[in-house]
């Protein structure tokens, strides 16, 4: 496909859906719509120009989409060598937000071909979190946030190409996915009934915590408008994933832990390699969650500002040097990611439209770190990578949920 071609496809997209966010890099960075779009296009180019799977070891590839011998196409964990619900999900939400039904289809179809659990099993509904390229399944769990996207791509699917059967999909999974007797099988509804959130895991050792970056309200608001059951649940269930992105965040810093008990407090899984109380992997999402909340729902703006203002301040002070923290700000490690400066981008919109010039400026500046930032490449461009394109959707007005 020509860059003539993308762009094209590109304003097609973004006339058919609307474009509900503003484009800041040309309200804050004075850049035309022709230079987003192409920078959009270039990105699109890098990530999904199919790789030659024969080399996907190697680390200077810089797509992460791969055709299949099958016939269809999967986005491949480059740092681990497999693929992964999440990245199949993203895949999907990038592929429909920009008008690729290609890609789209064939990452759906291997997704259910391979990562779909078996009619009447106890996981029915659900998506194995982790395959082999040749799709094999590796475990025998979910990852949480993969049905999120995959639910929300398909209803965007049913609605810019007129296809009900995406819809009819996307409610198929719900009514299996929330109707699991956890009890009785081990496996537990995606949301828990009672205080409306979503689980770590819905297995005996991952349904009693939850993740703030598995908090996407906006895309729940969604479903409370779209689904064809439990819509008075899912506008409960969006309003609590607000809370939660609020009570969760450290009240001086901002940062997030990776894992939350469901109150919001930090929490420790025993079973991780890793501390899960702190700031590291998941975590660098939730700015993106929030920002996305902030321009799309517009339903908790005050304390949204609030908590991005600090959050943003914090790695300003830091000089976007370290990746790593306890929440409190102490124990610096790591490095600050082009991942990080993407979602940090979208949590700036909560500060853009501000009365206060020092916070426009603020949010004026993580939008320039983020076009400034150049797509990642090498070995572990795969998490960092999907979040980067994600942010840039969001920023440049591209992202829209069809409100």
């Amino acid at each position: 496909m020509t860059t003539r071609t993308i762009l094209a496809a590109i304003a097609a997209a973004i006339v058919s859906f609307g474009a509900n966010a503003e484009n800041l890099f040309s309200s804050l960075l004075g850049k035309s719509r022709q230079e987003v779009d192409e920078r959009i296009s270039r990105t699109w180019d890098h990530f999904f120009t199919p790789a030659d799977l024969d080399r996907y070891e190697e680390d200077d590839e810089s797509s992460v989409y791969y055709d299949s011998p099958d016939g269809l196409a999967f986005i491949m964990d480059t740092g681990n060598n497999d693929v992964r619900s999440e990245g199949m999900s993203y895949g999907m939400m990038i592929s429909v937000q920009l008008g690729h039904r290609e890609q789209f289809d064939k990452l759906w179809e291997w997704s259910k071909k391979h990562m779909a659990y078996d009619k009447g099993s106890k996981w029915d509904g659900y998506f194995c979190w982790q395959c082999k390229p040749d799709g094999t399944k590796l475990g025998g769990s979910n990852a949480s946030d993969g049905e999120l996207y995959y639910v929300t791509a398909l209803y965007l699917a049913a609605e810019r190409w007129e296809e009900p059967r995406y819809r009819r999909e996307a409610d198929e999974i719900l009514a299996k996915i929330m109707n699991k007797d956890g009890r009785r099988s081990g496996v537990y509804n995606l949301y828990n009934r009672d205080n409306a959130l979503i689980t770590f895991v819905p297995d005996r050792m991952g349904h009693g915590f939850s993740d703030p970056s598995y908090q996407l309200p906006a895309f729940l608001d969604k479903w409370a408008r779209t689904a064809a059951t439990d819509r008075q649940f899912w506008e409960r269930a969006a309003t609590e994933a607000r809370r939660h992105l609020i009570a969760s965040a450290h009240p001086s810093t901002g940062l997030y832990p990776d894992y939350s008990e469901y109150d919001g407090t930090a929490y420790r899984w025993p079973y991780a390699e890793y501390d899960t109380s702190i700031y590291m992997y998941d975590a660098i999402r939730c700015p993106m969650n929030v920002g996305m909340d902030y321009y799309l729902c517009g339903k908790d703006r005050e304390k949204q500002r609030e908590v991005m203002t600090r959050l943003l301040e914090f790695f300003k002070n830091d000089d976007f040097t370290h990746g790593h923290f306890s929440l409190d700000g102490s124990e610096a490690s790591d490095q600050y990611t082009r991942g990080m400066a993407g979602a940090n981008a979208v949590g700036a919109i909560a500060l853009a439209d501000s009365d206060s010039p020092q916070l426009r400026e603020l949010a004026r500046e993580y939008v320039q770190r983020l076009w400034d930032a150049e797509p990642p490449t090498g070995k572990y461009r795969y998490y960092e990578g999907m979040v980067y394109f994600l942010s840039m959707l969001h920023v440049s007005g591209h992202f829209t949920l069809d409100f």
